[in-house]
Formats: C-alpha cells, sequence, structure tokens
C-alpha cells in the first residue's frame, strides 16, 4: 500500500496499480486497496474496470461497519465519476446524492450531483443541488458555471449571466464559463459581447475549434463580415469538419445576396411567413407544410439519440432475453417496471456503438422528451414495456417491423398477456402517449383522460395498424418520417434555399409559379421570399435532383406534341 501511494503520488499510475491490486490480495476484507486501485484505473481511462473496484471497495465497507465510515462518500462519489467516464449519468447521480446523504458537508458530491442532473435534463433539480454546494463553497468557480448553465436552461438569462461572470472572476480563464457565456450571447442577439468571450476562450486555449468557429458565426451577426471570414479561416487551420465548409458556402451565398442589394442587416435573408392555408402542394407525394415541421422534429430527436441507427429487433431481443420483475402501479394494475438508473443500463445495450459522451447527450434527450412524460404517472419508475412500444415507430427497420415490435412490445406487458390480442384501452393510451411525446400539440391531458376507463375488449394486430395509421388521431406522420430518413441527406448540386441561403439538403421545394426553391426547414416553417407576393403558393417536392432530371425529361415531349 504505502509503496503504491508514492508511485501515485509520482504518477506512476500503471506502477502503482500493480501495487494496488497486490494488496488487495495481500488484504481482500480492507477497503483501501479497492479504491486507490479504481483511482489508478480511473487515472488511465478504465472507467468499466475502476468501477468494478469501487464497486468491490464500497461491498467491502459496508460489511466492515463503522470501521470505514469516513471513506463510504468518498466511494459513492468516485463510483459515481467512474460512471459518468461510462456516460451513465443517471447512474452516476444516484451515487452523488447517496454521497450527499451520508455527508450534507460534502459540496463537491452536491456539485457533481448538480453537474450530472444537469446532464441529464432535470435543471430544477440541478439548481437546488448548485446553490447548496455554492452555499457550503462560494468560492467554488466550477459550481457557478454549472449554476449559470442550468439557469440559461430554464430560461433565467439575466441571472445566468451574473452568475457566469461570479465564476470568471473567481477564475478568469475558466474556458468553460467563458465559452458558454458566448454562447449564452449568442442566443440573446447579443453578438459583438459573444465574440468578446470567444476570443478570451481562444486567448486562453488557442486551438478551440468550435470557439473559433463560434467567434465566426457570432462577428457575422453583428455584421462584420471580413473578421467574419478571417475567423472561419482561422478554424478551418484547426480542423477540416464539413460544419466548416458549410459555413463558408453559407457565408459566400450571403455575400453574393448583399452584392445584388437583397440581404438582411446582418447578412441573414429576408422573409415573409405565409400563412399554412396558403400552401398548396401539386400533388399527393409532395409532403404537406404541417406534417414536414412535425416530422422534422421527430427526426431532430432521432438524430440526437441516434435511435435512427439502433434495429428495432434489438428491441424484441430485451424483451425475449432479460427478465423484468412484476411490480404494482399506483392503480393496482401488474406492470413490468424498472427505474431510471436500470432504464439507463436497458439503453446502453440498445446504444451500444455510441462513444460516452454521446450517449449522455441521447440519454439527455430521452430523459427530457419521453421519461419526463412517464414521470407524471409513476414518477421515477418506467413501463419498460410501454417505454419498448414509444421506441419502435423511431428506431431502424421497414415500417411493417416497428409496428409489429410496438404491438408486441404492448403484448409482453403483464396487463396485455390475453394470446395475440391486446386491451384496447393499452392500445388508445399508447396512441395518444405516442402522439403526446412526438406531436405535443394536444400535451399530456389528452393522454390521461382515459386513465381509469374499464373497457375490457380487445384488439389485433390488425386492428391496431388502422389505429397506429390514423393521420389524425394515430402516428400516420410516421409515412412522412420514413421519407425523412430516407433522403434527408440528399443534396441537390448548387441549388439554395431562397429564404436561409443554405445549400438544400433533403428535400427541394420548389414553387412551380414563380419558380424559387426552399429547403426542408423554411418550407416547414412557411418562410418565402418577400419579392415573390402570392395570394397562395403551389409547390412540388424533389427528393433527389434524378427526381427534378426526370419531371423536366417528361414535360419536354409533352410540350414539343402541343407545339405541334
Amino acid at each position: 500500500m504505502a509503496i503504491g501511494r508514492v508511485l501515485y503520488d509520482h504518477q506512476l499510475f500503471k506502477e502503482a496499480l500493480v501495487s494496488f491490486k497486490r494488496a488487495c490480495e495481500l488484504q481482500p476484507v480492507d477497503v483501501r486497496p479497492h479504491f486507490r486501485a479504481g483511482n489508478c484505473l480511473y487515472v488511465l481511462g478504465k472507467y468499466k474496470e475502476a468501477k468494478e473496484e469501487f464497486l468491490l471497495a464500497l461491498e467491502a465497507a459496508e460489511a466492515g461497519g463503522n470501521q470505514w465510515g469516513y471513506l463510504l462518500p468518498q466511494i459513492y462519489v468516485n463510483l459515481g465519476i467512474a460512471l459518468e467516464g461510462e456516460g451513465m449519468v443517471l447512474s452516476a447521480c444516484e451515487y452523488y446524492r447517496e454521497a450527499a446523504i451520508l455527508c450534507p458537508t460534502h459540496f463537491r458530491a452536491l456539485k457533481l450531483l448538480g453537474s450530472a442532473l444537469f446532464g441529464v435534463g432535470e435543471y430544477e433539480a440541478a439548481v437546488k443541488a448548485l446553490e447548496e454546494a455554492i452555499f457550503m463553497k462560494p468560492d467554488f468557480a466550477d459550481a457557478h458555471c454549472d449554476l449559470a448553465s442550468a439557469l440559461h436552461a430554464r430560461g433565467e438569462n439575466e441571472k445566468a449571466i451574473e452568475v457566469f461572470q461570479r465564476a470568471i472572476d473567481l477564475k478568469p480563464g475558466h474556458v468553460d464559463a467563458l465559452y458558454n457565456l458566448g454562447g449564452l450571447y449568442m442566443d440573446l442577439g447579443r453578438f459583438q459581447r459573444a465574440s468578446e468571450m470567444y476570443t478570451r476562450v481562444l486567448a486562453v486555449w488557442p486551438n478551440h475549434w468550435r470557439a473559433q468557429l463560434n467567434k465566426a458565426v457570432s462577428l457575422l451577426g453583428a455584421g462584420e463580415t471580413e473578421e467574419a471570414k478571417k475567423a472561419l479561416k482561422e478554424a478551418l487551420k484547426l480542423t477540416n469538419r464539413v460544419e466548416l465548409h458549410d459555413a463558408i458556402s453559407h457565408l459566400k451565398q450571403i455575400q453574393k445576396k448583399k452584392a445584388k442589394g437583397n440581404g438582411g442587416a446582418n447578412g441573414e435573408g429576408v422573409f415573409v411567413i405565409v400563412e399554412p392555408s396558403k400552401f398548396k402542394t401539386s400533388n399527393d407525394k409532395t409532403t404537406l407544410r404541417q406534417d414536414l415541421a412535425k416530422a422534422l422534429q421527430i427526426r431532430a430527436f432521432q438524430r440526437i439519440t441516434r435511435l435512427s441507427r439502433c434495429d428495432v429487433e434489438l428491441l424484441k431481443k430485451e424483451m425475449s432475453e432479460n427478465d423484468v420483475p412484476v411490480s404494482y402501479s399506483g392503480g393496482g394494475d401488474p406492470e413490468k417496471s424498472i427505474r431510471k438508473p436500470n432504464l439507463e443500463e436497458v439503453l446502453r445495450r440498445l446504444l451500444n456503438f455510441l462513444k460516452p459522451e454521446t450517449f449522455q447527450g441521447a440519454v439527455k434527450a430521452i430523459n427530457e422528451r419521453i421519461l419526463s412524460v412517464f414521470d407524471d404517472t409513476a414518477p421515477g419508475r418506467v413501463d419498460l414495456g410501454m417505454f419498448y412500444a414509444i421506441l419502435a415507430p423511431i428506431c431502424s427497420g421497414n415500417p411493417e417491423k416497428r409496428k409489429r415490435v410496438a404491438f408486441d412490445a404492448l403484448l409482453w406487458r403483464p396487463v396485455s398477456e390475453s394470446g395475440s390480442q391486446i386491451n384496447k384501452a393499452d392500445a388508445i393510451t399508447y396512441i395518444r402517449l405516442l402522439r403526446a411525446i412526438y406531436i405535443p400539440s394536444h400535451g399530456v391531458s389528452e393522454m390521461l383522460e382515459l386513465h381509469g376507463e374499464a373497457d375490457s375488449s380487445t384488439v389485433s394486430f390488425k386492428e391496431f395498424l388502422v389505429m397506429f395509421d390514423d393521420p389524425d388521431w394515430g402516428f400516420g406522420i410516421m409515412s412522412t418520417l420514413m421519407k425523412l430518413e430516407s433522403g434527408d441527406r440528399n443534396r441537390h448540386g448548387d441549388f439554395v434555399c431562397s429564404v436561409c441561403r443554405y445549400l438544400i439538403i433533403g428535400s427541394r421545394f420548389k414553387e412551380i409559379k414563380s419558380h424559387f426553391n426552399l429547403c426542408n426547414e423554411c418550407y416547414s416553417e412557411g418562410k418565402v421570399p418577400p419579392a415573390f407576393k402570392q395570394d397562395e403558393y403551389i409547390f412540388k417536392e424533389y427528393g433527389s435532383e434524378a427526381e427534378a432530371m426526370k419531371d423536366k425529361c417528361t414535360c419536354l415531349p409533352l410540350q414539343s406534341h402541343n407545339d405541334r
């Protein structure tokens, strides 16, 4: 042990680990060798092995009674940190809470808890924990930074600016505080102040390419186009990511537009928003504006969570291979429900291809959008069958397979164990829950209206499909979502959106009278160039330039035939 500590203090972590491992063999009931071995493994980036050592330390500490009570809070904290290294933030929260309960003055445990809660989108709880940490340690710059971020997420922007500034006062070179304050100023449209923050970030961390890119964007917002170009070139020296090339292309398009005297004050394209009734489609294949707006939101959620890369068959595998104990809900109905940290383990298996930091982002999005709705009926617990059914429509796989897995997930729930049919009440609850989560125009209240209805009838898979595909009361939006999945990376050569001036990626919507083009986003938001004022706008959608070329070739013979 003593040799290991000396080696650790000299940052010889591999050698120290060997010493601590040997101590574990000689003193298996001693907490300290496991604890220190876990610390070594964490520093070496072996988070899973570190977690296992901390769990062994925890087991030994709990078996040893009061002897190791002084070390127990720190074991919980380090275990949480190791779990965060694996991307398991919800699980980490549990251990930080335990540490704070055992040692109420452990300000670092409270700070870590607050940061983790912020990381999964639970902002109110995050603010409370971080404020407690700051109360105990007023000069804790990191806690101020995370508190400011949580306040910004809650919309308390002016207060967030004050707290960010306090973090910077405590630690002038605090990169995260400077960078995040820059982002806050950007959100508020204070572009000059934002560029100043990013400049300060770059003074501390010259190779911070995101700060360099954001500096360029903020300068562009402030109308300093030439300075923005210089910043973009500097960013290009730091990285070759596609975001930079898109930003440069966008800048060029804006300059062309401004040269023609048709640009906004800050380089933004001028537009007017047209009411939905004036947007018409030229054929049945062209997506309705309202449907596209809803589908784009779902598609954005798919991208954040990467669920579109998760094969829907994996949900079936989870249901068949993992036993979940039956518990009873508040209404007395049996269900296969689990706690959020356990659900996080399920998600890790489903999204095992993600890096820890990306997985954290996915869990945050799922927690904010899906689990928050589940919390309204059973706080802290998740009906696993219903959860699988909610995920199924946005996982990868053909639409028929997704619907089948959703039905099977409802069938898997104990309340629906009736052969090949599910309770109609469950099916209706599912559809309403699905819409409340992915198409939240009516909120959750409508979904909860059914609670308590005693409908004992059942529905078959065929009847379920009719309910699911209903465009008004079901999830008929799925067909539009499938179109986005298959074509939202398609480029259309040099065609740019007539409103935002970005190169069009995804579908191209061409107005057939005035011949201007819109991208997915601008079409869904009803934006049109002010130069084309019409009583109505008729659009034709092209998923690719091959479709546009085919359409052009189809029209040419017809024209020549009419001429004759």
